[in-house]
């Protein structure tokens, strides 16, 4: 029963510690920020459903882009954050 309690423990804590980073003003005025906010227009498109999201954002290949989604999804909002889990992004 205590392994069990532990064990739950463990994985809440590694759960939380994924969480995004928030979006400061310093953080929204990279680069690297811009090209994941400029890209609205082609998210609304593609609805966060696949992979093509990742296509949206500025970069010179898909693991460029995917740094770019983990660094900066809070500055775009909760959808972009869960997105970016569900993709298994190595964040």
């Amino acid at each position: 029963m205590k392994l069990s309690i532990l064990l739950a423990t463990a994985l809440v804590a590694v759960a939380y510690g994924q969480s995004a980073t928030e979006c400061t003003r310093e953080l929204a005025a990279t680069d690297d920020c811009a090209d994941v906010i400029n890209a609205n227009a082609c998210y609304n498109q593609f609805r966060f459903q696949s992979n093509q999201t990742l296509s949206c954002i500025g970069g010179a290949d898909n693991n460029e882009r995917a740094k770019k989604a983990c660094k900066c999804c809070s500055c775009v909002g909760q959808v972009m954050c869960n997105w970016v889990k569900n993709m298994r992004f190595n964040c």
